[in-house]
């Protein structure tokens, strides 16, 4: 029994993991859901974003999805007059600062809703740019979603909402694009797992051995 114990705990463990990873039992956000809730929030966005943004939560197929964001930050964050009272006037933050604000508030959202930055990376300098103003960006980062409905359950909450206007203090520019991921590599997580496996099978077989050995006498 003492043997199984260990197995079952991480089975246990590795189960808990896939039921907040995973957005099997999430539910999928209706045609004009994400209106009706959104209806009177976020009067920063243009027809136009607000128009994409229900487009994409009125085709939602209940599967995760990676939001890609290009961030150019402002010198010095603006808040608009009276839309944060608590915050630093003016001219005291820096846009990375307000940057920093924003993410205390999101990145507990996102976790909250089994969904996490997989990505955060300063750019060095630009070396191909095929097009006026495609290298406004300093800042990338690509955030992994559980569903669209945590999406939106996110944006509709007191708390990001609170936080959100951070966000819109700290960017010059961005551009936030959904996408599916097709492929994601790292080595340096993927060479010690591999290895670590290896040592566990081998592990396993020398226990059997030893067992097959030991049984005959």
């Amino acid at each position: 029994m003492p043997s199984i114990l260990l197995p079952a705990c991480l089975l246990g463990v590795y189960l808990l993991f896939l039921f907040w990873h995973e957005p099997w039992w999430r539910r999928r956000v209706a045609p004009g859901e994400a209106s009706a809730i959104l209806a009177g929030r976020y009067a920063e966005l243009s027809a136009e974003e607000r128009a994409a943004f229900q487009a994409f939560m009125d085709a939602d197929d209940r599967r995760s999805f990676y939001m890609i964001n290009l961030m150019q930050f402002r010198p010095q964050a603006i808040y608009p007059q009276g839309r944060l009272p608590d915050a630093a006037p003016p001219g005291q933050l820096t846009g990375r600062e307000a940057g920093r604000a924003y993410n205390r508030v999101v990145v507990p959202a996102l976790l909250k809703r089994g969904s996490y930055p997989v990505l955060v990376s300063d750019t060095l300098q630009t070396l191909l740019s095929a097009g006026t103003g495609t290298d406004f960006f300093e800042q990338l980062a690509v955030v992994r979603y559980r569903s669209r409905r945590d999406l939106l359950e996110m944006v509709a909450s007191p708390e990001f909402q609170a936080g959100v206007p951070h966000k819109w203090a700290s960017l010059e520019k961005t551009v936030v694009v959904p996408s599916r991921l097709m492929l994601l590599v790292d080595l340096r997580t993927l060479v010690p797992l591999l290895l670590l496996v290896l040592y566990a099978l081998a592990g396993g077989l020398e226990v059997g051995s030893f067992r097959a050995v030991a049984l005959p006498r």
